[in-house]
């Protein structure tokens, strides 16, 4: 089969809304790229809960709304912050 996004010929695919995706466009969002490889049913179950339509959306989910309906802690993902503090 073919990635709608890239072209290139894989033979597992994710379907993310209408669209069929390989998994080296999916790890392109880092957070459902991490999930993808280490805990595929959150992944699962973060399409069916944002009702993903297509690629391009995927690609917008922000970590709050992934942080909304999965508890990163109970299924022990560590996130890297994003918080900077400058120290004079």
């Amino acid at each position: 089969m073919k990635c709608d996004n890239c072209g290139n010929e894989a033979t597992w695919m994710e379907m993310i809304g209408s669209d069929f995706i390989c998994r080296k466009c999916v790890q392109k969002h880092k957070i459902m790229g991490l999930l993808l490889r280490t805990h595929m049913n959150s992944f699962q179950f973060a399409l069916k809960k944002l009702k993903i339509k297509n690629y391009a959306e995927f690609m917008e989910i922000t970590r709050e709304q992934l942080e909304e309906i999965i508890n990163f802690k109970k299924i022990k993902v560590k996130l890297e912050t994003t918080n900077v503090v400058f120290l004079d």
